[in-house]
């Protein structure tokens, strides 16, 4: 069964003002001001966004964010869990997928690791590798008919995603998410750092510019390893 988690928000997607810039205008807009599109005679239903860049740079949490502020169904799919020893069982997952999503609108479907999904046809070695990607490309032709189902995908291979979804109309939008830069690992850095306790005394701000320059390379991830890590040993020499 596709997970199903807990939304976030945009303040939890620090360093990466560009791709969340990006994403209200390519999703937000169209998933909360509908009727605005049509209005003016233009299709609300963008085509399929792919979250592409390094691991560990909150691609996930970025969708997971865009759901959050547009208050909208979110399903997270990756591609263990839909695979199945069973003939077509697979696909089934997949239409049950877009089913639920159906049902639950305003609804956004996330497939994380596209790459591992969706993997070229022309380097598949398994056949239901090749059954699910042409059964995904059957799903996104009909999501026309699907109101208020919106899909996004990740990855960090975009060249090694089937070509027939990187066409029109289907996953043909890219938002690059980047490692971040200084400023960007110091905005990371104080939102895992403001729910630690500090000792009385303690420069946070030069301690944040210390660590920012420190890192130069590290992602999100990286960084949230950091604090947690130098909380936790905080806690082990407390009990030594």
């Amino acid at each position: 069964t596709p997970r199903i988690i807990q939304a976030a928000a945009y303040a939890d997607v620090c360093g990466q003002n560009e791709a969340v810039e990006a994403m209200r205008d390519l999703l937000e807009l169209p998933m909360k001001h509908a009727n605005l599109f049509e209005a003016i005679g233009v299709s609300a239903k963008p085509s399929g966004i792919i979250l592409a860049g390094p691991p560990g740079t909150g691609k996930t949490l970025l969708a997971r964010a865009v759901a959050g502020e547009c208050g909208a169904h979110l399903e997270i799919v990756s591609g263990p869990e839909l695979l199945s020893p069973y003939v077509g069982a697979t696909e089934q997952a997949l239409r049950d997928v877009f089913e639920r999503a159906g049902r639950n609108t305003p609804s956004l479907i996330l497939f994380d690791e596209l790459d591992s999904i969706a993997p070229s046809r022309a380097t598949a070695d398994a056949h239901h590798q090749q059954s699910m990607v042409a059964q995904l490309l059957a799903l996104l032709d009909g999501l026309e008919s699907r109101t208020g189902v919106f899909v996004l995908a990740t990855t960090n291979r975009p060249k090694s995603i089937d070509a027939a979804l990187r066409r029109p109309g289907r996953f043909d939008r890219v938002v690059w998410m980047k490692l971040p830069d200084e400023n960007g690992r110091a905005a990371i850095l104080r939102y895992y750092l403001k729910p630690l306790k500090m000792e009385p005394g303690i420069d946070i701000d030069a301690l944040v510019t210390e660590l920012a320059t420190a890192t130069d390379g590290a992602s999100g991830a990286d960084l949230e390893y950091l604090c947690q890590t130098a909380a936790r040993t905080c806690v082990k020499e407390a009990t030594i």
